[in-house]
């Protein structure tokens, strides 16, 4: 029989907010690519990554999503589409 761990631990916060967890080291790994690389590349690799976020906001459910469930799942879903057609968008256009 396991014991119970405590749910105020790092790791108990870290597997609940999973989501957060890897998006944060991945938006300062495209961060780093726009510094080194260029800006257009960033911005795709940002778009990319706001859409994955809105399918995983869309077949997630709400205590799987953690900190991506801020509102109701239309919402959080269109927002985050939006913002990646946009952002990709942008970052396609010429004189970047």
């Amino acid at each position: 029989m396991r014991a119970q761990s405590s749910p105020f631990t790092v790791a108990a916060a870290c597997r609940r907010q999973w989501v957060l967890v890897l998006s944060i080291p991945t938006v300062m790994a495209i961060a780093v690519v726009g510094t080194v690389v260029g800006a257009p590349l960033a911005g795709q690799l940002l778009a990319a990554l706001l859409a994955v976020l809105a399918l995983l906001r869309a077949v997630l459910p709400v205590h799987a999503a953690g900190a991506l469930a801020v509102r109701t799942r239309l919402i959080d879903v269109g927002v985050l589409a939006v913002l990646a057609i946009g952002i990709g968008v942008l970052s396609t256009s010429p004189n970047l």
